[in-house]
């Protein structure tokens, strides 16, 4: 299998140890030869989306510019009308099974190793 899912959000971390543990976590699919990265952080209780969501977008926005991943694409942009969604379901068939992908949910993200 070439994706895997990381729950941040059971462990509920800041916002600086979440950015880290997702460091370490692309670094280790990366080692493995994963080629997708679901991560569960949650909206928050806010209702406009917490900070581990705003500083993943931001953080993920940066990496990809440096080159440390290819793609990122935050949950609620997930359709069938998205070239980026069509992009990771080529690379990681695998993704076409997890059905909470599918439910435009703004707890998840998913990074294109």
């Amino acid at each position: 299998m070439k994706y895997k899912i990381f729950n941040l959000k059971e462990n509920m971390p800041t916002v600086e140890q979440a950015l880290a543990m997702i460091e370490i976590e692309v670094q280790l699919c990366r080692r493995e030869g994963l080629i997708a990265l679901k991560i569960i952080h949650g909206y928050g209780s806010s209702g406009v989306g917490g900070g581990i969501k705003r500083a993943l977008t931001f953080w993920a926005k940066r990496s990809i510019k440096k080159g440390l991943f290819k793609a990122f694409i935050k949950g609620e942009q997930w359709s069938q009308e998205n070239p980026t969604v069509d992009y990771i379901k080529k690379l990681c068939p695998e993704v076409l099974g997890d059905m909470e992908l599918y439910q435009a949910n703004a707890g998840v993200s998913v990074i294109l190793i």
